[in-house]
């Protein structure tokens, strides 16, 4: 047994290799979902692929790749599990100090966590037929939930968050169509997370002390995301549906009051898989980012132009490397203060070694660049900076506290474990000297974040040069 072990473990570390781009990575074969966020806790984001069962190594699992801080990858661990799940997060579900990495497979949601060096991954029941999962604090208790719907029964539920390590068994809600994907979010700002499904029917359950309330949505969708799309201060939705040669778009305003409303709709003349919503530009508008499939091979990027009017595609091409899927993920992954593509291509085509993980690096010109944007000078202007926040954990307040040698653009912004911006505390001209900024845990639009793990990137000039995990508490 031992000697097997050895051998997957041989298998796994010899199929990460850098090819001649510095942004392409070979993964483990039957990649499948992908994720970021600051597994090691340094500072910057790192990545995390989850893999099916591959018949030729018989490997399959959590894959994981660690930062150096610039965007440049390296094997960092990798664990054994029969999976294959379409979908992973990372956030603190059952751990409060590490992130922990959420999929599901078979039935379960499964969580991996690490305690110093171990592993243990535990498993809840959720149901049959599971095709997708979302986690959000659905009871406003200050732990994460999971939601889940299956589309070959009709049908989606909610197992609740114990804060013990334990989750309740599952509370199911029957629909009347197939739902093809979920989502999470706090709609009308009472701290719960409200629920949307979407499919032949979209449906919002608004989440109360005494159950949901459901509110149809007007049209049916394929996909949904919840965001601030127009920056007000509260959640609006995103859908999009597929016809394979063409794909159908529609925002809903929130208006307040448990009243959703549709303002905006367009057409995109190709087939999408799938979607991914996030400020590319830093404008504080939240941009929709299509991936075609793979007979076109690119990305269409819809600028938020405000008033949820989006603007016209840019086209970012992609290599085809023979995958049968792609899954895609984006954060900022070099720390240049833009958010990247991360592209995961999974292969079943035995010729080939490897899975491809391809990453597109914003420069914030409105170009995706092959390689990192980072520089000997970030590196030495790391050595010379310190960030320090205290108190640390903390609860209503903490400060931050920094030190330039010169007169320089500052930016200090805090983001979660998912590479999302939570807040821009500073962006100002400073001179050289001590200089200290307090933030109370709220984000841009001025709401309460979840306790949890945040992490608080330094700028200087638009150079990342330090960075510091921090905790908020209950």
């Amino acid at each position: 047994m031992k000697k097997i072990y050895i051998t997957l473990m041989l298998l796994t570390l010899f199929s990460f290799k850098v090819v001649d781009n510095l942004s392409v990575y070979n993964t483990p074969m039957q990649a499948n979902a992908v994720c970021a966020t600051d597994y090691d806790l340094d500072g910057d984001f790192d990545i995390v692929v989850n893999h099916g069962i591959d018949p030729l190594t018989q490997w399959g699992g959590v894959y994981m790749l660690e930062n150096d801080g610039y965007g440049y990858f390296s094997f960092m661990d990798s664990v054994f599990d029969s999976t294959g799940a379409w979908v992973v997060y990372a956030d603190t579900i059952i751990s409060n100090t590490t992130p922990d990495i959420i999929y599901s497979c078979c039935g379960y949601v499964k969580i991996l966590s690490k305690i110093a060096n171990d592993y243990t991954i535990a498993h809840f029941i959720i149901g049959p037929h599971i095709t997708s999962f979302n986690i959000g604090d659905i009871n406003n208790d200050s732990h994460l939930d999971v939601v889940f719907i299956s589309n070959w029964d009709q049908y989606w539920g909610v197992i609740y968050n114990q804060s013990d390590g334990s989750f309740t068994t599952p509370i199911y809600y029957d629909v009347d169509y197939p739902p093809t994907d979920i989502a999470c979010g706090d709609l009308n700002g009472d701290g719960r997370d409200d629920v949307v499904i979407a499919g032949a029917s979209c449906e919002i359950y608004f989440s109360s002390e005494t159950g949901f309330d459901m509110q149809p949505l007007q049209d049916n969708a394929f996909n949904v995301k919840i965001d601030d799309m127009d920056y007000d201060g509260d959640m609006d939705i995103i859908t999009f549906s597929d016809a394979y040669i063409k794909s159908f778009v529609n925002l809903y305003e929130n208006l307040g009051n448990n009243v959703i409303d549709t303002v905006n709709s367009f057409n995109i003349n190709e087939g999408c898989a799938s979607f991914f919503v996030t400020d590319f530009n830093n404008d504080s508008l939240p941009d929709a980012l299509f991936l075609t499939h793979n007979t076109n091979g690119r990305y269409l990027l819809y600028y938020n132009q405000g008033g949820f009017q989006m603007g016209e595609p840019h086209v970012i091409d992609l290599t085809y490397n023979g995958e049968e899927r792609r899954f895609m993920y984006c954060a900022d992954m070099d720390g240049n203060g833009f958010v990247d593509i991360i592209t995961s291509k999974q292969i079943f085509n035995i010729a080939y070694t490897s899975s491809i993980l391809e990453i597109l690096f914003n420069d914030g010109q409105g170009n995706f660049v092959e390689n990192p944007i980072s520089s000997m000078e970030k590196l030495q202007s790391h050595n010379r900076t310190s960030l320090k926040c205290y108190p640390n954990p903390f609860k209503n307040n903490t400060t931050f506290e920094f030190t330039i040698e010169q007169t320089s653009f500052i930016e200090i912004s805090v983001y979660n474990l998912q590479g999302k911006l939570v807040k821009s505390l500073t962006n100002k001209t400073l001179k050289g000297g001590i200089h200290s900024v307090k933030w109370g845990g709220l984000n841009n639009a001025d709401q309460a974040c979840k306790p949890g793990l945040y992490i608080a990137f330094l700028r200087i000039n638009g150079s990342l040069t330090q960075s510091t995990k921090l905790i908020l508490t209950n």
